[in-house]
């Protein structure tokens, strides 16, 4: 299964793009976004196999969020699907190695052809893609995995990794400085004081376990006073806001600001107290109080998804069954309503 993000600041083409991704076997939309910071933060999440992106963001450009995707070497695969034939944009794409370079409008024929001519590309970084997925769960998992195996689980993931088959230069060192920056992340979360670590340049495979090591160590000494302390509170206080403002388009950033941290530091902290990244909470919160709507009121679907903060129907509906396996119609019906 390739995973899908994409990444467009209107609705209505995010949803047209994402309608025409999911007709095709095999691929699934796992993130969305409006902007390029958004999306620079599901890619390091979600780690998709195809990035598809607009070029002009709010906060940015698609171009901007393919280049930092290029200088930590990540295998994904970029698609731009322009509103302009801007020819600088297209030379940078190029340079870039943009897969597909579309104009806007765009018709699913000319985007599952454009997937369809990437498909050598999406099969070449499947293995590379899964060992960023494997990093990601690792460090996910750390809070609720025993002490005693997480030095085990580590070293096979730096095999792993010190293993992968990679013909361009410096993936494995890129790959390894991902999973160091995910613990350090991880690390200041839990114990702000935490100064961080570095991997050494030219680093032999002892010295990388060594990197490693010591900040697990770490972690598993400050992980349970971190457990017990207030920022807990802090965390429970912003689920408290977020229940009270589900007719609202909260992101990350607002949330975070509600509650006096930084975006990265709140989701990770976030991610540890609640088992799940922001956005899947806050959908799963929202759906809760759809599906209550659903079965106690006779309000329109349309009524309840804005009810419940969402702008676009078709991007209710599809949060809605992949939170409830079903959509918002098959759950009435299945209530007999």
């Amino acid at each position: 299964m390739y995973h899908v993000l994409v990444v467009e600041d209107e609705p209505l083409i995010r949803d047209a793009i994402v309608e025409m991704v999911q007709q095709l076997d095999g691929f699934k939309v796992t993130g969305e976004a409006a902007g390029c910071e958004e999306g620079w933060r599901l890619v390091q999440e979600l780690w998709p196999t195809l990035l598809i992106t607009d070029i002009q963001l709010p906060d940015g450009d698609g171009l901007e969020l393919i280049t930092r995707i290029r200088e930590h070497k990540l295998p994904i695969v970029s698609i731009i699907v322009s509103g302009h034939d801007n020819f600088p944009y297209a030379q940078n794409a190029i340079r870039l190695q943009v897969s597909e370079y579309l104009l806007k409008p765009i018709s699913e024929q000319e985007l599952h052809a454009s997937i369809a001519r990437s498909m050598s590309r999406l099969e070449s970084f499947a293995e590379p893609n899964q060992m960023l997925t494997d990093i990601q769960l690792f460090v996910d998992g750390m809070s609720g995995g025993e002490p005693s195996q997480l030095f085990g689980q580590a070293d096979r993931l730096l095999d792993a990794i010190w293993h992968l088959r990679s013909q361009e230069e410096g993936v494995k060192r890129s790959y390894f400085n991902i999973l160091i920056g995910k613990l350090v992340e991880y690390m200041k979360a839990i114990y702000p004081a935490f100064e961080g670590a570095e991997l050494p340049e030219g680093a032999n495979r002892h010295q990388i376990r060594l990197v490693v090591h010591d900040l697990l160590h770490e972690w598993i000494k400050r992980y349970p006073q971190f457990a017990g302390n207030n920022m807990r509170l802090v965390i429970a206080r912003a689920c408290e806001y977020m229940q009270e403002h589900l007719q609202e388009e909260i992101t990350l950033t607002q949330i975070s600001g509600y509650s006096n941290l930084s975006a990265s530091y709140f989701g990770v902290l976030f991610k540890q107290y609640t088992g799940k990244s922001f956005v899947n909470y806050f959908n799963q919160i929202r759906i809760d109080k759809a599906l209550e709507l659903l079965r106690s009121s006779d309000m329109k679907i349309y009524e309840i998804a804005e009810a419940v903060g969402f702008v676009s129907l078709p991007y209710f509906n599809r949060v809605f069954k992949q939170v409830s396996s079903m959509t918002p119609n098959e759950y009435r019906k299945s209530l007999g309503l």
